[in-house]
């Protein structure tokens, strides 16, 4: 795979999680705006419906890759030395994974 194909796989990715964000946020603006504020037990019934959490999940996921793809190229384009740069890469990658973990634990254990 060439520097170029790999580029445009990165760029192609960021722009579909970037869609889908923008989409799941507006939906969520849609659904809630009307209603004013939303108790615990509200938003506990609306994510323990199957499709609402498992588009949410996949929000999480796109959030995590949109997340990372721009952070990668950040720290590409910015930091030069390798080791450094390696460092750093895996600092954020742990940090996204574990930010991860946590959102998509969170989220489960509400919409039980």
């Amino acid at each position: 795979m060439t520097q170029h194909t790999h580029g445009l796989q990165t760029w192609v990715l960021q722009r579909i999680s970037a869609v889908y964000l923008a989409g799941f946020l507006v939906y969520l603006i849609i659904h809630f705006l009307p209603g004013g504020a939303h108790s615990y037990a509200q938003w506990q019934a609306w994510l323990s419906q199957p499709l609402v959490n498992i588009c949410a999940a996949g929000f999480i996921l796109a959030l995590l890759v949109h997340g990372w793809v721009g952070m990668r190229d950040v720290i590409l384009d910015y930091i030069h030395p390798v080791a450094l740069r390696l460092a750093v890469l895996g600092a954020v990658g742990l940090v996204l994974a574990g930010s991860g973990l946590w959102a998509l634990r969170s989220l489960l254990l509400v919409a039980v």
